[in-house]
């Protein structure tokens, strides 16, 4: 069996100018899940990130703890939602003032106004299943591939995977902690979810879901 690995991206940097950095946190709960893959004896026959600089830096922190000499490759299918789009629509439409992505999510992933937006929920979704089956496909008996990515994207994996829907999607979505990690393995029954979210080598002051 092919094993995936979902890493969801370190803490960003959450109110700074550029948000799309990991903050000092990010960092080291990346290095922390390093090492622990480095103590559990995991190597991996792939890497990949989607754009976002905070997935491309969880990669390179956590490959530099783990010791692994696989170099990532980026793959734009796993972009996380474009939660600027998001929020813009919501308050483009719904309201003059300026509304939390909490509160803008529900209306993108409805499917009730598509119209609104750069890329519509179910084409975000339809965009993470076709990133799955690819790699599941190109994955061979024993290879271990690491993907790291956001909290929709594994989000979605894990709803999908459990014929969930949206509704599933949107309660995983809120509970995903940074550099936690998502398991999924592929045999000839297709991919399977074996784990979500598990973050055991986290101390609890390296907790965060932001």
């Amino acid at each position: 069996m092919g094993v995936i690995l979902f890493v969801r991206h370190g803490q960003a940097s959450v109110g700074a100018a550029d948000h799309d950095v990991l903050s000092g946190t990010g960092r080291l709960q990346s290095e922390a899940l390093g090492a622990a893959f480095s103590r559990r004896g995991v190597s991996v026959t792939r890497m990949l990130t989607g754009r976002l600089n905070r997935q491309q830096q969880t990669a390179r922190c956590t490959r530099g703890a783990a010791k692994w000499p696989t170099s990532a490759e980026v793959d734009e299918a796993w972009n996380e939602f474009d939660h600027q789009d998001v929020v813009a629509a919501h308050r483009t439409v719904d309201t003059p003032d300026a509304e939390p992505l909490d509160r803008a999510i529900p209306r993108w992933s409805s499917g009730l106004h598509d119209h609104d937006y750069t890329e519509p929920f179910p084409a975000f979704a339809k965009r993470v299943d076709s990133a799955l089956r690819t790699l599941a496909a190109e994955l061979g008996p024993g290879d271990t591939a690491v993907v790291f990515t956001s909290a929709g994207v594994i989000g979605w994996v894990a709803a999908s995977l459990l014929g969930g829907g949206e509704p599933q999607w949107s309660a995983l979505n809120r509970v995903a902690v940074n550099s936690g990690v998502t398991k999924v393995v592929v045999g000839s029954r297709g991919s399977t979810l074996v784990t979500f979210n598990e973050h055991s080598h986290l101390p609890p002051q390296l907790i965060t879901y932001r």
